[in-house]
């Protein structure tokens, strides 16, 4: 059997699997909208993000996937989330060949094609969550919470802490926490994060897809 045919049988397969998965998590996405709908809150898709982050191995990514699709902002059709992964907004944004490790935290995302992120990475929905009011600490409700972006084609590393946006080709080093941003091209490292290196790409990136 020739390359062609055999990747265009896999392609079929891997459709068919996807929506399969899609059927087995379309109540959990009923009950999402519908909950949405009655109390214009969003405490359930925390809850429903924890239990589906528990499926383990292949089947596990295939339901993510399906459940993410069917209820996210964008969420492409070939994203990866390992197991453990939580989001805990229905805001995020996926783009096309993302992949993301086991055990990370995601908030308010845009994430750009064909980016990678490592296991146990936060991103955080801003630096400013919390505030404090006459010696106070007040709750999330009192918080910012804006949109963090990772631009396309750039690499965060295990452990990462990210609370700023982060460029396309970037390489963030493990263990790293971004509180400011950081520029196209950039790798950083560190506590607070540093530029070491700027690479400037020779050929002319994937533009992302998110805007």
């Amino acid at each position: 059997m020739a390359e062609g045919s055999r990747l265009s049988l896999r392609r079929v397969a891997r459709g068919g699997v996807l929506g399969a998965a899609k059927l087995v998590v379309l109540p959990l996405a009923l009950l999402w909208w519908g909950y949405r709908a009655a109390t214009g809150r969003e405490t359930l898709f925390e809850s429903l993000s924890q239990a589906i982050s528990l499926v383990p191995g292949r089947t596990g990514s295939y339901v993510r996937r399906a459940f993410y699709g069917l209820v996210l902002a964008e969420c492409a059709d070939d994203v990866h989330i390992e197991f453990g992964t939580l989001l805990a907004h229905p805001t995020a944004r996926f783009a096309r060949g993302v992949y993301i490790g086991t055990h990370c935290t995601l908030g308010t995302v845009a994430v750009g094609e064909g980016v990678m992120i490592g296991s146990n990475v936060d991103i955080l929905s801003s630096r400013h969550q919390h505030k404090r009011e006459g010696g106070k600490l007040l709750g999330g409700e009192h918080g910012t919470f804006t949109e963090i972006r990772i631009g396309a084609n750039s690499w965060i590393g295990n452990s990462a802490v990210v609370m700023a946006n982060v460029g396309r080709d970037c390489t963030v080093g493990a263990g790293a926490v971004v509180v400011k941003d950081v520029a196209d091209g950039l790798t950083v490292v560190g506590n607070p994060a540093k530029e070491i290196r700027r690479d400037v790409p020779e050929r002319a990136a994937v533009q992302p897809v998110l805007s």
